[in-house]
């Protein structure tokens, strides 16, 4: 079945084709649907879309689902296709999401075509749930769900051999010709970035990102050398969805095997406030902890979670760097989450990060 690039190829037949091909769609088919533009500002590496269906025949199938596509710019398509984004998010709902054990939206079809990179998403339409803030935070309640969550999801997959069968995931075969590869992407970066982190960033966690240039290869050797398990691996708000006292993920595309409290670390450092997270940060990682023990997990010592939760809390500058080097800072909203972001990066100082940084 051909693969959509643009949103302009999701016609009745194509999706009438896409519902049928896993059961969602019975005898029924798809009338007539409508495609509106959604997220906008986010879903930085695709582009996604609301669709309204109308259906003939009787049918259990949603009347709304969100698409989501490759995106329009070339650049940003070339780099996530390369980077295997696409790849990964696709095969996250086709091999692991039912195994999950958290919520995630349901997948009511998943392709991607190895040749082309392109790939297509039909998911669970969440508009109706409150979507986080990256800006404004998120309430401790919320921090709460989110890491219980985050902790189940670990424990399912904790040091599991399942992982090593899945040769997309990235952390599963790493090698130390790998953690270089992304030494020299985060140092070229850094090169063409600084001028503007210098702005962003406090002036501590500037100097520990500068070092961490030289020592980010060995920082994830450390990494892979203890306890592994399955990690989201861009639990910001934006990609998280609240309904209650429960929280759905979204945007897969940066899934990884690789130590656990990374997600923990990426999630707590920019989604809380600077003085509430140094208020509440420890109890967040008891939290973690003794979510991790219910689940069945009895060998992760205090020690060994917070030199993982420091570890982690350096890591989250690969994805910043990064992305600031590639995003278009002229745009207000980027630079006023850029920004927000970057500030609360200060725990990455006030956890003494740089210590983990050998040279």
């Amino acid at each position: 079945m051909r693969i959509q690039r643009t949103t302009n190829e999701i016609t009745s037949e194509w999706l009438t084709t896409a519902l049928r091909a896993n059961d969602r769609l019975g005898t029924a088919e798809v009338q007539a649907v409508s495609v509106e533009l959604i997220g906008q500002g986010r879903g930085f590496a695709g582009s996604i879309v609301r669709l309204t269906v109308r259906y003939a025949g009787d049918t259990d199938a949603p009347s709304t689902m969100v698409s989501k596509l490759p995106s329009i710019d070339p650049e940003i398509r070339r780099y996530a296709v390369k980077d295997g984004m696409y790849r990964r998010e696709t095969m996250f709902y086709r091999e692991l999401a039912q195994d999950s054990t958290i919520i995630v939206p349901d997948c009511y079809y998943a392709e991607h075509d190895s040749v082309t990179g392109d790939f297509v998403l039909l998911l669970e339409d969440l508009t109706d749930l409150q979507e986080g803030n990256e800006i404004v935070g998120c309430s401790l309640d919320q921090a709460r769900s989110v890491v219980q969550s985050l902790a189940q999801l670990h424990a399912t997959w904790w040091n599991s051999k399942q992982l090593s069968r899945h040769s997309w995931l990235p952390g599963t075969g790493d090698s130390s010709a790998s953690f270089s590869a992304l030494q020299d992407r985060y140092r070229e970066a850094w090169n063409r970035a600084a001028d503007t982190l210098a702005l962003i960033f406090p002036r501590s966690t500037f100097a520990i990102a500068e070092r961490f240039g030289r020592g980010l290869a060995s920082v994830l050797q450390a990494a892979a050398t203890g306890d592994q398990t399955l990690n989201h691996g861009d639990t910001h708000l934006g990609n998280l969805f609240f309904r209650d006292n429960e929280v759905v993920f979204t945007d897969w595309q940066n899934v990884m095997a690789t130590s656990p409290t990374l997600d923990v670390a990426y999630f707590i450092q920019g989604s809380l406030p600077v003085e509430g997270r140094r208020t509440h940060e420890r109890a967040l990682l008891d939290l973690y902890a003794s979510t991790l023990e219910a689940n069945g997990v009895t060998n992760y010592t205090s020690d060994n979670l917070i030199e993982d939760y420091r570890r982690g809390l350096l890591r989250t500058l690969v994805p910043s760097v990064l992305s600031v080097a590639n995003l278009d800072m002229d745009s207000p909203e980027t630079r006023e989450l850029v920004q927000t972001i970057g500030a609360r990066m200060i725990a990455i100082a006030d956890w003494d990060c740089g210590d983990l940084i050998s040279g």
